[in-house]
């Protein structure tokens, strides 16, 4: 009579490779998620995304945090864009993840008032608009990881 055990080890190897995080097996031009930091004063702000990028869920033991004194009164979050409203002039900060296969995120920043500001940060650069102009959107490019 033949063991299984060969058989049975294969399969616990093939499983528990399938529970190992994307982030990890992530080969060269394999999105990764990044998480990026983001705040802002504005009444109204959006942050859009181009390329092939998009907001994604919080990876496995992080999450996402969203903090302001005044609140918020609405937040929406669609794979390209992320659309927030204030329900006062306070600072609101909070973090986001976005998963690219590219070491630069493309967006555009917008904000409501022309003397508020929104900013967005990765671990390796940040970008800011804080043009003394109402309702105002502009393009960036925002490191994610140097080479």
């Amino acid at each position: 009579m033949k063991s299984g055990l060969p058989k049975i080890a294969s399969m616990v190897f093939a499983l528990g490779a399938a529970f190992v995080s994307p982030l990890t097996l992530a080969a060269e031009g394999d999105p990764i998620i990044y998480e990026l930091s983001v705040s802002t004063d504005s009444d109204w702000t959006s942050i859009k995304i181009r390329d092939d990028a998009e907001w994604v869920n919080a990876p496995p033991g992080k999450t996402i945090s969203l903090n302001g004194r005044d609140g918020v009164k609405a937040m929406t979050i669609s794979p390209k864009k992320v659309y927030l409203r204030a329900a006062g002039r306070d600072e609101i900060t909070m973090n986001l993840f976005v998963e690219s296969k590219n070491s630069v995120l493309g967006l555009e920043l917008c904000k409501g008032r022309s003397s508020s500001y929104v900013w967005i940060s990765s671990e390796q650069s940040v970008q800011k608009n804080d043009t003394k102009e109402r309702e105002y959107c502009s393009k960036y490019a925002l490191v994610l990881k140097l080479h």
